[in-house]
C-alpha cells in the first residue's frame, strides 16, 4: 500500500475513482469532486496540473497499480486564511474498504498538512449521516465545530454537515498569535 501525490499523469484513475464515488454515494461528494467526476479526463488533467499553485492538492492510496482511494487538501493562499487547510474528497473504493486505505490517506494528509509552513488548523466538513467518516474523523482529533442544517438538497432530501477542526501544532508559546 503506497499513499502519495497524485501528478496530472494520475488523472485516469482519480477521475475514475471521482465518478464512482459520485454514483454510490452523491450526498457525501462535495462541490469540486462532483466537478471533476462530471468534467472530461483531459480537462481534469489539465486542471491537475494547475492545482498546486492554487494551493489544492491530491493524493492517491495505490495497492500495486490499482488507486484504491483518494482525498485532497486546499489550502487558501489569502493571507488571511493561509494558517488552515481543508481536507475534502475522501473515498474509498469499496472492494478496498476494511483495509485501513481511508486511516492511511488520513494520516497522510495530516502530515502533508503538518509540513507546510504557518498551517495551525486542518478543518473539514462531513455529512452528518456518513458515520464510518465522522468516526474516523473524530479518531485523528477532529472535534466538532456545529452543524450546517440542510446544507445539501438531493433528490428531495435535505442533508446536513458537520463542520469539524483539528489543531495542528501543539506550540503553547504562540497560541494567540496570528501572524
Amino acid at each position: 500500500m503506497v499513499v502519495r501525490r497524485l501528478q496530472p499523469s494520475d488523472a485516469a484513475a482519480y477521475h475514475q475513482v471521482r465518478r464512482h464515488a459520485l454514483s454510490d454515494v452523491p450526498q457525501f461528494v462535495g462541490p469540486l469532486a462532483e466537478q471533476e467526476a462530471l468534467g472530461g479526463l483531459a480537462q481534469l488533467q489539465s486542471r491537475m496540473g494547475t492545482y498546486e499553485a492554487d494551493g489544492v492538492f491530491l493524493f492517491g492510496c495505490f495497492l500495486g497499480e490499482q488507486c484504491a482511494g483518494v482525498a485532497a487538501l486546499s489550502r487558501k493562499l489569502n493571507p488571511k486564511y493561509s494558517h488552515k487547510v481543508f481536507l475534502w474528497g475522501l473515498y474509498i473504493l469499496p472492494e478496498f474498504r476494511g483495509r485501513a486505505i481511508g486511516r492511511q490517506l488520513m494520516e497522510h494528509l495530516i502530515s502533508f498538512a503538518r509540513s507546510l509552513p504557518g498551517v495551525r488548523f486542518a478543518t473539514l466538513q462531513v455529512t452528518t449521516t456518513n458515520e464510518p467518516a465522522r468516526v474516523l474523523h473524530q479518531r485523528f482529533g477532529f472535534v466538532s465545530c456545529g452543524i450546517e442544517p440542510q446544507a445539501l438538497c438531493l433528490d428531495g432530501r435535505f442533508y446536513d454537515f458537520e463542520l469539524m477542526q483539528m489543531k495542528l501544532t501543539h506550540d503553547a508559546q504562540h497560541e494567540k498569535e496570528c501572524r
